[in-house]
């Protein structure tokens, strides 16, 4: 008797729609009722994993889709042991306390939110990468708002925007040089077209945060600086030599060094330094690489003979602190990998832009498309391809080109991963701001300020030359 050959087909528009649906519903319940988003991500990969049964795929290859999704993020996994591990150095070297203790001298509760972003944007303009940017001065932005009081959802969202900016704008960065490859175009070209949507974004976030911060400044009224810095100095030995794992890890950036090996690394430099400068135990810098740095197994100091802000500042880090997330990933990857698998995306995008009659309607269709294949698929370069490749012969029947096409689908990358919660991206913003993406989402202005830029340059044709 002949075996029968196997059928598959791609879900009709109802199936496939009625996957996004249900994802949107499940987070949304998720959030009301209180529970975990690895919970969330399950149940939709349930029901994803369902739709992908009634089209003819077997458990094994559904299963076999998501074992393969979650080895593409094995270096995530890494970077996020690594991240712990750094910032658990950090303190222990006496690098965010020495940074912190530098900052109080110019820096006031009101500008805080705004420098913030100014910092981690210069820096990730300069090496190209936002966790490097966010794995190291957005730890010394995040420590500096602890230790002011000011509104850590909006400095979380600060820091992650600034993190951001090179990804866009930078000639050292993936993204960037990914729209220059598929289009090719030069730097410098991508560059001029880029600043169109990109410099009144960057002005606007400034304009923004500087309101937000004299707004918010600092509940406690009153600051004194002298006092958290005598504190910290009681604690810590304050020296330029601790900020050298900073520029370790910058460095290395530089270098284009492995971010795994720079975080890793700058973390041990840390570990060496605590123990020379400070007098800690090598090996128990070691340990809060691990577990965390706790003030009073580090130091033996108790936490009632110190300010609350010191204790909040330095209890933090070490790959432990990591381990909820790798179970988000996890579920994420479910479902991002049967979606793949059974073609999800493909039928969404083809439903809900098929018809484009405007230049505006094809910037909103790239910056929709590319928002949806990032959070289905965790990937910010295929968010950036999955436009050009659905809409470059549209763009050129308007008369425009491709580079106008993957500059507004690059609005979509990395800028929405990092607020869509279940991505990896959002993920490791989350894990180094302590701040989950739901709550900095609407702080995060560059993150959703450049996708809307990017449309309002469409209705008013700025960059587009035919």
């Amino acid at each position: 008797m002949k075996n029968k050959e196997k059928k598959t087909r791609r879900p009709n528009r109802a199936e496939a729609l009625s996957c996004l649906i249900v994802m949107i519903l499940v987070m949304l319940i998720g959030t009301v009722k209180g529970f975990d988003l690895s919970v969330s991500l399950f149940i939709t990969a349930a029901y994803v994993g369902i739709i992908g049964l009634n089209c003819g795929y077997t458990l094994h290859e559904l299963l076999e889709a998501m074992y393969h999704k979650a080895g593409e993020l094995t270096d995530l996994f890494f970077l996020l042991c690594g991240i712990g591990f750094l910032t658990a150095s950090f303190v222990f070297a006496g690098t965010i306390p020495a940074l912190i203790t530098y900052l109080l001298k110019f820096v006031t509760p009101g500008l805080c939110i705004l420098l913030g972003f100014l910092f981690t944007a210069v820096t990730a303009f300069f090496i190209g990468t936002s966790f490097g940017t966010c794995g190291t001065i957005g730890v010394a932005m995040i420590g500096l708002a602890i230790v002011m009081d000011v509104n850590l959802p909006a400095m979380a969202g600060a820091v992650v925007s600034g993190s951001h900016v090179g990804l866009f704008l930078s000639p050292m960065a993936d993204n960037f040089n990914l729209v220059a490859s598929v289009t090719k175009s030069d730097s410098l070209t991508v560059m001029k077209r880029a600043a169109y949507i990109g410099i009144p974004t960057f002005l606007a976030c400034i304009l923004f945060y500087t309101i937000l911060g004299f707004a918010t400044g600092s509940s406690q009224g009153v600051f004194d600086n002298a006092l958290l810095s005598d504190g910290l100095a009681s604690v810590f030995n304050i020296s330029p030599i601790a900020l050298i794992p900073i520029v370790v890890v910058v460095a290395g950036s530089f270098m284009k060094l492995p971010s795994v090996v720079s975080l890793f690394g700058g973390g041990m430099i840390g570990i060496a330094i605590g123990a020379l400068l400070n007098g800690f135990s090598f090996w128990k810098g070691l340990a809060a690489g691990y577990s965390g740095f706790d003030l009073t197994t580090i130091t033996g100091i108790s936490t009632d003979a110190v300010l609350p802000e010191i204790v909040t500042l330095c209890n933090r880090g070490g790959m432990l602190s990591m381990s909820s997330l790798f179970v988000i990933l996890f579920a994420a990857v479910g479902v991002a990998g049967i979606m793949i698998k059974i073609k999800v995306v493909e039928v969404i995008v083809e439903t809900l832009f098929g018809r484009i009659r405007s230049l505006f309607g094809l910037a909103v269709s790239s910056w929709c498309i590319g928002t949806i294949t990032g959070a289905i698929t965790n990937s910010s370069a295929i968010s950036i391809l999955m436009p050009i490749e659905m809409l470059e012969e549209k763009y050129r029947e308007f008369g425009y080109s491709a580079l106008d096409c993957a500059v507004v689908s690059n609005t979509a990358a990395s800028p929405m991963l990092s607020i869509i919660p279940w991505t990896d991206v959002a993920v490791y913003m989350s894990g180094v701001v302590g701040v989950s993406a739901a709550v900095y989402a609407p702080y995060s202005m560059w993150s959703w300020g450049l996708g809307l830029m990017g449309i309002l340059c469409s209705i008013f044709k700025a960059g587009y030359k035919r």
